[in-house]
């Protein structure tokens, strides 16, 4: 995993998502798979812009959850990483 300090996420082109009122997927036609992500990862899935750092994130969804920041961070770095294994990012410095 690349550090997160100076490193933008931003979303692969080329998935498919899909939101409904139950599901949260992306789909990668590259290799077949489909990601289900809770709120919490859709909210991460949707600042991977390429214009926001991971502690950018943080303090968005920490405003958005009225989540204490440890386990923001923890949750964002955790889902960056799942995101990143995936192939699901390109990375912008």
């Amino acid at each position: 995993m690349r550090s997160l300090s100076d490193l933008r996420p931003r979303r692969r082109t080329g998935l498919y998502v899909r939101q409904t009122d139950n599901e949260n997927a992306v789909y990668d036609p590259d290799t077949g798979a489909v990601h289900l992500l809770n709120e919490t990862a859709w909210a991460i899935w949707e600042l991977c812009d390429g214009q926001t750092i991971a502690d950018e994130m943080i303090d968005a969804i920490c405003e958005l959850s009225h989540m204490h920041r440890d386990v923001v961070a923890e949750d964002v770095r955790r889902v960056l990483e799942e995101f990143d294994r995936s192939g699901l990012l390109t990375w912008v410095s």
